[in-house]
């Protein structure tokens, strides 16, 4: 994760050897910044480029752009993690708002519908305690198609999400 970063208060010409601006690993410390570019206030800067795994919008503020990072780095490794980008795109309108329920999004470690209901039901125990003599008995294949259509999961190579 990284942003390149403009001094405003130097303009580019043809004849200057470097460009007025420079590439920082985000979370960025303003004080790299202010010995890099020779600032001395954020509103001496402007984000130009950047290489994140969500959209800035309008005038980022570097707080922002440093919190998201921070809890982007707090889920790597996680199945939520790889399949942020479509979580995202899936149930919440914005990344921030992803962020502020990411908390709240369930990660299953199996792959298909059919999976799923065998796991609720014996190990989460969606249906209360079941007696053993029962279980060869749930169509677990029928209400793994049920989940599967469900806008509150989605099926992904990492698992299986839960949103409600």
């Amino acid at each position: 994760m990284r942003i390149y970063i403009l001094n405003t208060t130097r303009f580019y010409h043809e004849d200057f050897e470097e460009y007025p601006g420079a590439w920082f690993s985000c979370p960025v410390d303003f004080e790299e910044i202010r010995e890099r570019l020779g600032v001395q206030s954020e509103e001496e800067i402007e984000i130009e480029d950047y290489e994140l795994p969500f959209p800035l919008e309008g005038n980022t503020r570097l707080w922002e752009i440093n919190a998201l990072c921070r809890m982007v780095q707090e889920m790597q490794g996680t199945p939520l993690y790889y399949e942020m980008d479509v979580i995202q795109k899936r149930w919440f309108s914005s990344f921030t708002e992803f962020i502020d329920h990411k908390d709240q999004i369930r990660c299953y470690p199996v792959q298909d519908g059919e999976s799923l209901t065998r796991y609720l039901v014996q190990e989460v125990q969606l249906f209360g305690e079941v007696h053993p003599d029962l279980l060869n008995h749930i169509d677990y294949a029928a209400i793994g198609r049920e989940l599967e259509t469900s806008e509150n999961y989605l099926f992904t190579d990492n698992g299986i999400f839960y949103y409600r």
